[in-house]
């Protein structure tokens, strides 16, 4: 072996064991600490000790050729050059015969493969006469012929080798020393976001750039007046796919304008809907478009921890009513339905609410009675329904929220009657109806969130209900069918349990079993 195969092998051996112990003080501070550790400070030292880790190659092992220029170089008469090349790299694997003529010594004939560039190559094949220094001539007993097989060699594979064995010995041998006192930054977690914050900020983007496209497309397909005469929009938020369909006020029929990735279409489709169901698209700012889809998304999360964004579509969803912009939820693992939450193109997102929090639904109830003037001091409310909207939730009566879950008022007053429906994630629905004559009903503030609570507590120990069921509840306040002993009764279902069905007197006490 050569001086300088010497140096080259000495040199490669202390990266190979400098990068095992960068790898090792990596994967130990990182596995054995908190993820900041793991990000600034584990993972760049992994990828140093892998940058400079020693790497088999067909020239790794070679020494490359390089031309002397001391009065000591040798003079060579190139015989005959066989270039490997195999790949389009530089420097590849090229086989010398050449005559050594060493300076004060008997010259000699020799064989050696060394890596070359192609302009060497070249020059050596134009002018076949070069030097060498004393310290890269071949040797000049050589006992057998070297071949282009011969390389990379076993020493290729040994630097890895030390590098493994090291960062194992360190890794291992230090054992449970790893870990690093250091400040928690539990705090920190939450200031910096998450990977649900990330992802909404993708919904946003997507949302952004499909809106923006779409309106491009009913400008090409349809021209600028298309925009004021759009009659839904409908955008996949894990797709770049996205559709439209807008009104032609000519002919009473509609234009459906698809766009996706790199394409974009539009067809003529059969429509049933007027001129009072279009909306001005270009009115919906991109930005707050995109600004809605992080907020709809962290309104379902405190409920449904994986909740995702799923798709958003827009339109009135009544003749002459207000374009309203839906956003389907997605549950997650652990949910097996999606939620709808509605915001309008000015950025006010609807409430998302859990029901079976009593005290918000009644706080949510009083402020939706409020806004449609229905008094909670009069007795003017006939039933009072609160529906959870948990998987398992049971019903008693069918009621505009026994699917959804959420919120209803039915009131009468002397003047009119009907109804106030608030379902968690929509803006609130109020009903009226002509004036009747109006019944013997019971105030608002007759019942309280603590008096359903209680009645809850009562009907869940009875029925042995547990703990995690106590979202899935159907409570409501009513004249029951089938029951006159009293004019009012609380009636309760929870988690669709034949034992913790009952029915309750206006103050709390326990009636019967059963709902009638």
């Amino acid at each position: 072996m050569t001086r300088t195969r010497r140096n080259r092998v000495r040199r490669r051996l202390v990266r190979a064991v400098i990068a095992g112990s960068l790898i090792a003080v990596g994967v130990g501070l990182g596995a054995f600490n908190d993820w900041w550790v793991a990000l600034f400070f584990g993972i760049p030292l992994v990828f140093a000790g892998i940058a400079i880790s020693p790497r088999a190659s067909r020239v790794s092992e070679l020494p490359e050729f390089r031309r002397a220029t001391s009065p000591d170089a040798a003079q060579v008469e190139v015989e005959a050059l066989t270039r490997s090349s195999l790949t389009a790299d530089d420097l590849q694997p090229t086989m010398i015969t050449a005559t050594i003529n060493p300076s004060n010594d008997t010259a000699y004939r020799a064989r050696w493969i060394t890596s070359m560039t192609k302009g060497n190559f070249q020059s050596l094949t134009d002018t076949p006469f070069t030097t060498l220094p004393p310290d890269a001539l071949p040797p000049r007993d050589q006992a057998d012929t070297p071949e282009f097989d011969d390389q990379p060699g076993r020493w290729a594979l040994v630097y890895p080798a030390v590098t493994l064995v090291v960062a194992g010995a360190l890794l291992f041998g230090v054992a449970g020393g790893w870990h690093v006192d250091g400040p928690s930054l539990s705090g920190f977690d939450s200031a910096i976001g998450s990977d649900d914050e990330s992802s909404d900020e993708e919904d946003a983007t997507s949302l952004v750039d499909q809106h923006r496209r779409m309106l491009d497309a009913i400008v090409e397909y349809v021209g600028p007046p298309g925009l004021r005469n759009v009659l839904q929009l409908n955008y996949q938020i894990d797709s770049p796919s996205a559709s439209a369909r807008v009104f032609d006020p000519a002919t009473g029929g509609a234009r459906s304008i698809n766009i996706g990735d790199g394409y974009s279409n539009s067809s003529v489709v059969p429509n049933t809907e007027r001129a009072n169901k279009t909306f001005d698209a270009a009115a919906i700012d991109p930005d707050v478009l995109g600004s809605l889809a992080g907020q709809m998304t962290s309104a379902v999360r405190p409920f449904a921890s994986d909740a995702d964004l799923a798709r958003v579509t827009i339109a009135r969803p009544g003749p002459d009513e207000p374009a309203l912009i839906r956003g389907t939820i997605d549950g997650g693992k652990e949910i097996s339905r999606d939620f709808e939450v509605q915001a309008r193109p000015d950025g006010a997102v609807a409430e998302f609410f859990d029901p079976a929090d009593f005290q918000v639904a009644f706080d949510v109830a009083r402020r939706a009675m409020a806004a449609a003037g229905i008094p909670v001091d009069t007795p003017v409310i006939d039933e009072f329904v609160i529906r959870g909207i948990a998987d398992n939730t049971g019903g008693i009566d069918a009621s505009a929220v026994q699917s959804s879950g959420g919120v209803l008022v039915d009131y009468t007053m002397p003047n009119r009657s009907g109804d106030v429906v608030v379902v968690p994630g929509l803006f609130p629905v109020v009903t009226d109806r002509p004036g009747r004559n109006r019944p013997d009903g019971f105030a608002f503030d007759a019942t309280s969130p603590e008096l359903f609570d209680a009645v809850r507590n009562d009907a869940m120990e009875r029925g042995a209900i547990p703990d995690y069921d106590r979202g899935a509840v159907t409570i409501e306040m009513s004249d029951p069918p089938f029951f006159d002993e009293i004019p009012f009764a609380i009636r309760i279902d929870i988690a669709n349990s034949d034992t913790a069905k009952g029915l309750y007197a206006p103050d709390g006490r326990f009636i019967k079993q059963g709902h009638y």
